[in-house]
C-alpha cells in the first residue's frame, strides 16, 4: 500500500482488495482490484465526506473508505452507498438553512438553531453543552420545564438574569453582521472571476511561481507561515498587466491561493513584501507546480504540458469571528468568570484602593517616582488612579495628550514593582508603538503574527513569536 497526504484530508492510500464470492456454495478464486481509497484511523469522522472532498479535489475516483480500529487492529472497508451520500447532502442542506440570514425582511424571525436532542445521556456527553444550552436560553428564550433535559438546562442556565441574556444576544448578533459582512467577500471565489475581482482591487490575477527566488533559511515562523513563495505575473498577452501596488492589498494582508476553477484556496497565509512586480507570500501548505500541473492534467483530461496560473484573494475572514464568539460566550457559562460579568455586563463600578496610601507605596518605588517627575499633573492623576484600582482603569484623552506615555510609564512602574504585565490591542500597530518607547529597558516576548509586526518591534530583548 502507497500513501500520499494531502492537506488536511487523511491519507489517500491505492489499495488491492480481494473480493471474495458471497455464494459460501461456489468455490471460486478472489477477484483482485486496485482501488484509490481513504485510510483513516477511526475517529468517528465520516468517511464519506472524505471520499467526496478528495474525488473533487484530486479528480480521481474514489470509491470507498478504509477505516482501521487500533483495538482490534482490524480493518473494515466503508463503501460509498448512496443512501449514506442522500443522507449527507440532506444534512448538508439542512446546516446551510441554519447559517442563512437569521431574520428574513418582513417574515417572522427564522430558528437560529435546529432543535436540541433532547437526550439526556448524549446531551451530558456533548462537548458543546454549555454553548447549546447558552444559546437556547439567550438567544431563542427557550424555556424548558418537561423534556428529558429541562433539569441541564436548568443548571446551565438558571443563573443567568434577564439583562445578562439580553446583553449577549445583543452583541452575539453584532458578531453575526460583521461576519456576515466579510463573508460576500468569500462568496466572491466561487461567484466572480479572478479578473473580475482584481479589477475591484481585492485579488492578484494569472500569477506564476517564480523558480528564481531563493527561499530564506530557518525554521517556520508559525503554524500559518510555514512555507515562502515569490509569485510574479504570467507572460500573458492578453493579460492586462499593471503594478500590483495599484490593488487593495498591502503587506501583511490576509490571502487565499487558487488555481481556477477547480482547485480553490489551496493555501492560505499573508503577503510578507509587495513590489510592483512581485509578490511574496508566507503559506501554511507548500505550492509545487509540478505536482499542480499534474492534479490539472488529471482534471481536465489532458495530457499536455500545463501552467498553473495562481489567483491571489485577499481574505477578509481568514481569522473568522469563532474566537471572539467564544470568549463572549464564556463570560455567561455557569462555571465562568463571575467577577468580569458583573463588571463588563452588569456594570458594577469598579473599586479602587484610598489615593494617598497608594501613594505612600509608590513613593518608594523609582520608576514611578522617575514619572512623577516627567509627565504633566493630567498624566500623573490619570497613572495613579490606575496603580491604585482593584478591578480596572480607563484612561481617555484626545489624540496628542499623552496616553502612550502614560502607559509607558506604568509599564516601567508595574515592573519596578516586581510585577509581570500583558500588553494587548486590537491592533499590532498600537502595541509596536508602545514598545518601541521600552524596548531598551526591559526582555520583552512579542506575541503575533511575525508579518504583521513592525520590525524593529521585534528587535527588543526576548524576541518575536
Amino acid at each position: 500500500m502507497s500513501k500520499r497526504t494531502f492537506g488536511r484530508l487523511p491519507t489517500v492510500s491505492k489499495a488491492v482488495i480481494a473480493e471474495s464470492t458471497i455464494d459460501r456454495y461456489v468455490k471460486k478464486e478472489a477477484l483482485l482490484g486496485t482501488h484509490n481509497m481513504l485510510f483513516e484511523i477511526k475517529t468517528g469522522r465520516s468517511t464519506m465526506l472524505y471520499t467526496l472532498l478528495a474525488e473533487e479535489r484530486y479528480g480521481v475516483e474514489v470509491p470507498s473508505g478504509l477505516l482501521y480500529y487500533t483495538q482490534s487492529e482490524e480493518v473494515v472497508r466503508v463503501p460509498r452507498g448512496r443512501n449514506e451520500l442522500r443522507g449527507l447532502i440532506n444534512a448538508r442542506n439542512e446546516m446551510a438553512a441554519y447559517m442563512m440570514p437569521r431574520v428574513n425582511q418582513g417574515k417572522a424571525p427564522e430558528p437560529f438553531l435546529p432543535p436540541t436532542i433532547d437526550d439526556e445521556r448524549t446531551c451530558k456527553r456533548c462537548y458543546a453543552l454549555d454553548t447549546c444550552m447558552l444559546y437556547c436560553k439567550a438567544v431563542e428564550n427557550v424555556e424548558d420545564d418537561s423534556s428529558p433535559i429541562a433539569d441541564i438546562y436548568k443548571l446551565k442556565t438558571s443563573h443567568l438574569t434577564p439583562a445578562q441574556a439580553d446583553f449577549f444576544k445583543q452583541w452575539e448578533a453584532l458578531i453575526a453582521l460583521e461576519e456576515q459582512d466579510g463573508i460576500q467577500f468569500r462568496k466572491e471565489l466561487w461567484t466572480m472571476s479572478a479578473q473580475e475581482r482584481e479589477d475591484k482591487g481585492r485579488c492578484f490575477n494569472s500569477m506564476v511561481i517564480d523558480a528564481s527566488f531563493t527561499t530564506p533559511q530557518g525554521p517556520p515562523t508559525g503554524k500559518i507561515h510555514r512555507y515562502t513563495h515569490c509569485f510574479i505575473r504570467a507572460a500573458d498577452p492578453v493579460v492586462r498587466v499593471h503594478s500590483l501596488l495599484n490593488g487593495h492589498l498591502s503587506i501583511g494582508d490576509a490571502i487565499t491561493v487558487s488555481v481556477d476553477p477547480k482547485l480553490l484556496a489551496l493555501a492560505r497565509g499573508f503577503i510578507v513584501d509587495l513590489t510592483p512586480e512581485e509578490v511574496v507570500l508566507g503559506l501554511d501548505h507548500d505550492l509545487n507546480a509540478n505536482k499542480i500541473a499534474v492534479r490539472l492534467r488529471a482534471l481536465r483530461k489532458s495530457k499536455g504540458l500545463i501552467q498553473p496560473m495562481f489567483r491571489i484573494d485577499k481574505d477578509k475572514l481568514s481569522g473568522g469571528m469563532g474566537r471572539i464568539r467564544d470568549n463572549l460566550a464564556q463570560l455567561f457559562y455557569a462555571d465562568g468568570d463571575t467577577k468580569r460579568l458583573e463588571l463588563v455586563v452588569d456594570l458594577r463600578r469598579p473599586t479602587f484602593e484610598d489615593e494617598p496610601d497608594t501613594l505612600d507605596a509608590l513613593r518608594r518605588v523609582p520608576e514611578y517616582v522617575d514619572a512623577a517627575n516627567m509627565l504633566n499633573p493630567g498624566q500623573l492623576a490619570a497613572m495613579t488612579r490606575v496603580l491604585s484600582a482593584n478591578d480596572y482603569a480607563l484612561i481617555l484623552g484626545m489624540p496628542g495628550t499623552g496616553k502612550t506615555t502614560v502607559i509607558a510609564a506604568l509599564i516601567r512602574t508595574f515592573v519596578g514593582m516586581g510585577k509581570t504585565v500583558l500588553l494587548t490591542s486590537y491592533t499590532h500597530s498600537a502595541v509596536d508603538t508602545i514598545l518601541l518607547k521600552l524596548k531598551d529597558d526591559y526582555g520583552i516576548l512579542r506575541l503575533g503574527n511575525v508579518d504583521k509586526v513592525w520590525g524593529s518591534a521585534c528587535e527588543c530583548r526576548g524576541g518575536c513569536c
